[in-house]
């Protein structure tokens, strides 16, 4: 129980992690590719997210996670505010999405296990979240949707799992915080 409330208090390096961290959410969201709604954008802003969870755990990863996200969909560079819309789910559903993620993966002894874990977890709640959402908003035509995120899900869990592998062995430690 005393573990738990000493990972989740804010200290300046946590408090430094969650500015960086949100911030490189929001510029490779906003590097992005657009597609027909309601399929919104392609992006690696997810890479960065889940990375950020995992790191340095659930407070961190829903801080960066949701308010990085939204950031993008309130104002980007390349599309200015037409994804509005999208922000107050975005943030509730990325936000929850980075704290599961980091109470999943974070400090666990098995770390590939609960990392892979972590980010299907991550991809299941993010997608099911979205589909929800644009269901509301456009009716059955979510269902491509479902179905792009789905494809997108796949290559972004292979390639998470391989950079967070990569930051690992490079920083020569498993967790940032």
């Amino acid at each position: 129980m005393q573990k738990a409330k000493t990972e989740t208090k804010i200290n300046p390096r946590r408090t430094a992690y969650m500015g960086v961290f949100t911030a490189l959410v929001y510029v490779t969201t906003s590097i992005s590719i657009p597609m027909p709604p309601p399929l919104g954008v392609w992006h690696m802003g997810n890479l960065v997210s889940f990375l950020s969870a995992i790191l340095c755990g659930p407070v961190v990863g829903a801080f960066a996670c949701g308010i990085g996200a939204t950031l993008f969909d309130v104002w980007n560079p390349l599309w200015g505010s037409s994804f509005s819309v999208y922000a107050p789910a975005t943030l509730i559903i990325r936000g929850s999405m980075g704290y599961v993620l980091g109470l999943i993966a974070y400090k666990r002894e098995n770390i590939r296990k609960y990392a892979t874990i972590a980010v299907v977890a991550g991809h299941l709640w993010k997608n099911i979240g979205y589909f929800i959402y644009d269901y509301l908003l456009y009716g059955s035509a979510a269902f491509f949707d479902l179905t792009s995120l789905s494809i997108k899900s796949i290559f972004e869990i292979v390639l998470t799992l391989a950079t967070l592998e990569a930051v690992r062995r490079k920083i020569g430690r498993n967790y940032l915080s």
